[in-house]
């Protein structure tokens, strides 16, 4: 499986592209093009990444950086403690929603953020000449290790002026083991509100259910929900950066409707422009433009839409997985910040989660996916399910008409590309996918 490089840093399987070798060209151009001074390592609990993480922080030792390792913590935690520790950069282990054979280096900057465009461009070049040399022994770095970034990271969501005690919430959150174990049932516990269970109460290779927290992977925490009337679920990915909900009637609500209902939750105390990517649900786009507010989109990755927010000043903004940011806690994807703003909104507007989703725009997405094809790179063929479309040619292909779209674009996290339409039916929606799988596949 030939390696994955996107603006989401390296990954690959392990064993195969992925490998001590390769690790040691990428922390090599790593160190070449951040400022001097520490850098951070975290991960998340996959098998390989307490390996990985030796690897990781004995090379960085070699090149000359002092290590701090958070262990096991959430992503966003890793990126809040680059400008709490005033490190020069971070490296996350995670292939965050990948199986287990898969894992990933995510590169961070000195301001807390990923690696933009430019300079991810300019580290993969400098990985490919691999020129780096390690130190002689006397300016090797040295090596601490650090149990305050989860610690850091709540206080900064404790003291936010969006802190709302929720004494009148009961909730069941599933980590899956993954590292919001580290995080999120402590938030919950600071919010007031009843927790009545944790599945995957702490951070555990095993994890508990597949990684991705989408609809047909959380049965267990639906069938929990049914089994306690009136609890909200949440669930998040292995490392923490993406939340799904689950209402108190146990329906999945969808992990497009996390970002709609943080987007209502800000703007209704808070104006201002919001960002999301281009294969996020139109509802994000009607709930600002229904705030009277600009909405903007932005290629897929997290880090391409920081950029878009940081160009535009946006107040929130985020991606329809489930990936909330917020930078008036930090610029990046976090599931625990989006709980905090979601939770608080229901409390103070005395509503269930059911109630303030039917509130939301009635519209409905089909996401699938299918292994890279030759016929991918002619797309043209595909406008012709719509009769008079709207083209967007960013991040792959977007065809717009009316309320109904499709957007096609190989993924930046695996060798698949991936189809997503959005109508007011949902066996619309599975139509418009079934059609443009079919003009891919050449049937």
């Amino acid at each position: 499986m030939p390696l994955i490089r996107s603006v989401s840093g390296i990954r690959g399987i392990i064993g195969e592209d992925f490998n001590p070798e390769v690790i040691l060209s990428y922390l090599g151009a790593f160190s070449q093009i951040i400022p001097p001074g520490n850098v951070l390592v975290g991960r998340d609990p996959r098998s390989t990444g307490d390996s990985l993480s030796k690897i990781v922080g004995g090379t960085l030792q070699a090149l000359g950086r002092d290590v701090i390792d958070l262990g096991i913590v959430t992503t966003p935690t890793v990126l809040i403690n680059v400008k709490q520790l005033c490190a020069s950069g971070a490296i996350i282990i995670t292939a965050s929603h990948n199986p287990q054979p898969w894992n990933a280096l995510k590169m961070v900057g000195p301001q807390g953020l990923f690696l933009n465009s430019d300079e991810i461009n300019k580290l993969f070049q400098k990985a490919d000449e691999n020129n780096s040399s390690w130190k002689s022994w006397s300016d090797y770095g040295n090596y601490q290790k650090s149990s305050q970034g989860a610690a850091n990271h709540l206080a900064l969501l404790l003291k936010s002026r969006w802190f709302t005690p929720c004494s009148s919430l009961k909730v069941i959150i599933d980590t899956a083991g993954g590292a919001s174990a580290t995080i999120l049932p402590q938030l919950c516990e600071q919010l007031k509100c009843k927790l009545v269970e944790v599945i995957g109460e702490k951070p555990d290779s095993n994890f508990t259910r597949e990684l991705e927290p989408i609809c047909k992977n959380l049965g267990s925490l639906k069938h929990k929900i049914k089994n306690n009337p009136g609890t909200i679920g949440l669930a998040t990915d292995t490392d923490g950066d993406r939340l799904a909900l689950i209402d108190e009637q146990g329906n999945c609500i969808g992990e497009e409707r996390t970002l709609q209902l943080a987007v209502k939750a800000v703007l209704q105390k808070n104006k201002g422009a919001v960002v999301a990517n281009v294969s996020t649900s139109a509802g994000t786009a009607i709930i600002a433009r229904q705030a009277g507010c600009e909405f903007f989109t932005s290629p897929v990755g997290e880090a391409k839409v920081v950029e878009e927010m940081i160009k535009r000043q946006a107040i929130i903004g985020g991606e329809g997985n489930g990936g909330v940011i917020f930078p008036e806690i930090h610029p990046v994807r976090d599931a625990q910040t989006a709980a905090l703003l979601i939770l608080g909104f229901l409390q103070q507007n005395n509503i269930t989660l059911s109630q303030a989703v039917k509130d939301l725009p009635k519209l409905f997405m089909e996401k699938d996916k299918i292994p890279i094809s030759a016929n991918y790179d002619d797309l043209s063929k595909i406008s012709s399910i719509f009769s008079d479309p709207e083209i967007v040619e960013v991040d792959g292909l977007k065809i717009i008409q009316g309320k109904e779209w499709v957007h096609v674009r190989k993924s930046g996290t695996e060798p698949v590309i991936r189809i997503i339409s959005e109508a007011e039916q949902p066996q619309r929606a599975k139509q418009l996918v079934d059609k443009v799988k079919n003009i891919i596949r050449g049937s």
